[in-house]
Formats: structure tokens, sequence, C-alpha cells
């Protein structure tokens, strides 16, 4: 929900400084079909994944190599929108975290700051290929979801660093964009 948020407001922070969505819409990336298809689905996969039968294992290394293109294809547009480098960062630092640890680690404290009962999350982890409960043996700690965002529980959730900068940056991205256009 965070990465819908971030564009919105950065969509809703340009439009009130004078930005206009015909600027964005003239925006071309490289690889842009790909971006449409790939950031959606790294939101989907989990539950995409397990309704086709697919195994955690097989689920999660499928997701990193989906992300390695997503981040090829941030980074070739980074020059042309820095803030794309940003996004690209934060899926670079949740792969990382993944890929060392077989899923994304969630801190139960953080889970509870929000409200959910421990027991809960734990059945929900069962059912979930990319999201495990953080432990001692964790690598990447401070990488991992720790950061408890507070708010309606439609809006609640845990976020790790990586999260933050991929809303940043694609926020950032849709609030340029639309400010100017360059051809």
């Amino acid at each position: 929900m965070i990465l819908f948020e971030a564009v919105v407001i950065g969509l809703l922070l340009s439009l009130a400084t004078g930005g206009a969505l015909r600027n964005i819409e003239q925006e071309r990336l490289r690889g842009e079909w790909l971006l449409l298809v790939l950031l959606p689905l790294q939101l989907l996969w989990p539950k995409l994944s397990q309704a086709l039968g697919i195994g955690c294992r097989v689920s999660v290394y499928s997701w990193i190599l989906m992300m390695v293109a997503l981040v090829a294809v941030l980074l070739s547009n980074a020059r042309q929108r820095w803030v794309l480098a940003v996004a690209a960062l934060g899926i670079a630092l949740n792969m990382a975290v993944i890929a060392m640890n077989g899923a994304m680690p969630v801190s139960m404290r953080s889970v509870s700051e929000l409200g959910v009962p421990r027991s809960e999350a734990r059945a929900a982890f069962a059912n979930d290929c990319l999201h495990e409960e953080l432990a001692a043996d964790t690598r990447l700690t401070l990488l991992a979801d720790v950061i408890s965002v507070p708010g309606p529980e439609w809006q609640r959730a845990v976020v790790s660093v990586g999260d933050l900068l991929l809303a940043f940056g694609l926020g950032g991205w849709v609030f340029v964009g639309s400010r100017s256009h360059r051809s």
C-alpha cells in the first residue's frame, strides 16, 4: 500500500505546484512495458505463485529474477530520472535480504505494534513463501521488514528500508515527471 500512496502523493504534490498529467503521459522510459508488467507482478507474485501451485524455492527464485530485471530497467533510466536509481536501490536491498535469508524476515515486534496478534502473523507466514518471522539467525536484520507503518487498518504495514526507498523513488519519479517534460 505504501507504494501506491507514494505515487498518489507525488502526483498530488506535482499537480498542486503546477505539474500536469500530460507531462507524465509524455515521459518515455526504456523498457516501459517491462516496468508496467513487473511492478504489479512483484506485489501479486506471492499469491499468484501459491494459486499456481509453484513451490516456495522456485517462487522465491522467480521473484528474485523478476526483481533483477526490474532493477536493470530502472537503472537503464536513471540518467534520465535519478529518482529511479533510488527505486532500484530499494528493490536491490529487498533482494539482498531475501536472497540471504530465503524470504523477507518480518519483525514480530513491529507486527505487534500494529495490533496484529503474533499467532495471526505466524499463521499468515505459513502460506507465504516470500515472508518469514525474523529470528536470531536472520541476516541483514536492519534491512528486513522492521518498520511499523501505523494508520487505518487498510493502510497498516510492516515495511523495510528497501520498501521506503522504492516508494520514494517511484513517488519522486511521478512528481518530477509530471512537473516538466523532457524530449
